[in-house]
């Protein structure tokens, strides 16, 4: 899931980029979230929230949006800000806060959709994980964006990747807690599911990159939830 804060000054430059968010998780097929701030001022009161991208206007009532970025960066220097302006002259300034991009005013999708994108590739980069196994052959890593899921039979996990499966001794709480804020959920005690390879749930039953999984009934309701979360609607 990734986190946006939106924050401008003018209540239907913020409902568009909304709306256009809303859009473009359809396209990439990763959650988004934006929350809504109508000043800097606003966005700054906020502490400790974290959020991976920050859609900042210049040109606002009180604190101009350069000097947000200032106070920002203070604080955060690795989260990604774009400027969304109508004054260029001012955005190109945005070197001077490490901005990463800017979007001119009156917004357009298709423009707006061709940076987000490059901006979503940036973000799922910082947040992959990698996992290590022991093989006959020596050892063999692999992504968290490349894992469907993790099972455990007995002493033993099974790591069912796109690139086949991998047998390691260990538990599977121990992966859950290393992958803990990212796309997984147990659907019961056996399976670790990542989220962004569900196909579908017919019943209890989980339909997963070709295969069915069982749905155990004391993690139904959580599990559906975290489904529906992640796929931006509901999971009944």
């Amino acid at each position: 899931m990734i986190s946006v804060a939106i924050v401008d000054d003018e209540y239907k430059e913020r409902e568009n980029l909304r709306g256009f968010f809303a859009l473009a998780q359809k396209k990439i097929q990763e959650p988004i979230t934006a929350e809504l701030f109508s000043s800097g001022e606003q966005f700054l009161s906020v502490s400790g929230k974290r959020f991976d991208l920050i859609c900042l206007d210049i040109d606002m009532t009180g604190k101009n949006g350069i000097e947000i970025a200032r106070e920002i960066r203070r604080t955060d220097q690795e989260v990604i800000i774009i400027f969304i302006t109508n004054l260029a002259q001012m955005a190109i300034r945005g070197y001077e806060v490490r901005a990463f991009d800017f979007i001119l005013k009156p917004v357009n999708y298709n423009a707006f959709y061709m940076k987000i994108r490059s901006v979503v590739s940036i973000i799922r980069a910082k947040k992959e994980k990698f996992l290590v196994v022991p093989t006959a052959e020596g050892m063999e890593r692999f992504s968290t964006g490349e894992l469907i899921y993790a099972e455990v039979n007995g002493h033993y996990l099974y790591f069912h990747t796109t690139r086949g499966v991998f047998k390691q001794k260990g538990s599977l709480r121990e992966v859950e807690e290393k992958l803990n804020g990212m796309s997984f959920k147990r659907c019961n005690n056996c399976y670790l599911i990542n989220l962004k390879y569900v196909d579908g749930v017919r019943k209890d039953d989980l339909l997963i990159a070709g295969e069915v999984l069982k749905i155990s009934r004391p993690r139904k309701k959580e599990f559906l939830q975290a489904l529906g979360t992640y796929m931006g609607g509901d999971v009944v």
